[in-house]
């Protein structure tokens, strides 16, 4: 080769070189280039604050690491967290978005076929769950109800409150009064679980359901008492509370329409990508949050802080999401209802 051939030929892998650091062709770069020092939004569908707000920012640093590159928690709130996964559903696939997910607002909000919904849960890029967090039933500390069975005494219904469709507050209400047979009112609308705990906290409404997480520090306080659990929890001040699979049901049907919620609870809090993300990025993003999501510090630290991390990889999850979405008929018909 000549000299001037040379020099050409090193100019142009210099060349190469350089627009392929620039991102010049993202897609002939490999997922682990793709990535490197490549900003990440991790999505939140509320407002900052809330539970699923601080499972993000428990993660983010630990994700950030396992991803090598920038990863920041964006906060996309509106419609009950319906909003933000619509916006998933239709975001650019190419691995630069993931969202955390209310897995039990958005499922049921899609069985319910409920107004506005832009996405379908099984084309999703589903990456890992983070928890499998129980539901958990509670009211005022001064409530007329001292427990769940007087609630299922009530001659009048049971006000829940609600942040609307897309919610655990929306669509546990009434599911438990189809398989315990007690009246039920939900009264939604509310920007947010505080302005709706403050409804009930000051006799306007009687009770809420949400995610263990976000009611410890209220039952630590006193402020509110917890009287069913929906799901498996160990956490403090739940001890001696009803378990609902523990309860007698009226009948089989009652019985299969509680086991359906439960394996939907079982899947809490999830991570997703747009759908039609690329094999090999869905493989880096779904290694990355096992790597971020067992390492033992974050695991501990969450633990401490009464935000247990319970892993589960993508591919698990997607057979546990089409075994959801496919759930027993009557289940499905009665969150059709609902919505």
């Amino acid at each position: 080769m000549t000299p001037r051939r040379y020099l050409s030929a090193v100019a142009a892998g210099v060349a190469a070189l350089v627009l392929a650091g620039c991102g010049a062709d993202p897609g002939a770069l490999s997922a682990p280039e793709f990535y490197r020092d490549r900003a990440i939004d991790l999505v939140v569908p509320y407002e900052p604050g809330g539970g699923y707000d601080l499972y993000a920012r428990d993660v983010v640093p630990y994700l950030a690491r396992c991803i090598g590159g920038d990863v920041k928690v964006v906060n996309e709130a509106g419609a009950g967290g319906l909003l933000a996964t619509s916006n998933t559903a239709a975001a650019e696939p190419d691995g630069t978005r993931v969202q955390i997910v209310n897995t039990v607002g958005a499922v049921s909000a899609q069985i319910g076929q409920a107004a506005g919904i832009n996405f379908d849960l099984a084309a999703l890029s589903w990456v890992a769950r983070v928890s499998a967090e129980a539901n958990v039933v509670v009211v005022a500390a001064d409530s007329r109800f001292a427990d769940f069975d007087d609630m299922l005494r009530s001659p009048d219904p049971v006000r829940f409150v609600s942040t609307g469709p897309g919610s655990n507050d929306y669509i546990n209400p009434p599911l438990l009064q189809q398989i315990f047979d007690f009246p039920v009112e939900v009264i939604s609308g509310f920007a947010g679980s505080g302005e709706a705990r403050t409804a009930y906290l000051r006799g306007d409404a009687d009770a809420q359901v949400l995610p263990v997480a976000s009611t410890v520090s209220a039952i630590r306080s006193g402020e509110i008492r917890p009287v069913l659990v929906l799901g498996d929890a160990d956490s403090p001040g739940l001890e001696g509370v009803p378990r609902a699979r523990d309860l007698p049901v009226a009948g089989a049907a009652q019985r299969e329409t509680l086991t359906s919620l439960l394996d939907l609870v079982s899947l809490s809090r999830t991570m997703v990508a747009p759908p039609g993300l690329a094999p090999d990025r869905l493989a880096f993003l779904r290694d990355a949050f096992a790597c971020a999501l067992t390492n033992p510090d974050l695991v501990a630290a969450s633990t401490e802080q009464r935000r247990p991390i319970e892993f589960m990889p993508g591919a698990e999850l997607t057979e546990a999401m089409r075994s959801v979405l496919s759930a027993d008929p009557a289940f499905r018909q009665i969150v059709r209802d609902i919505t």
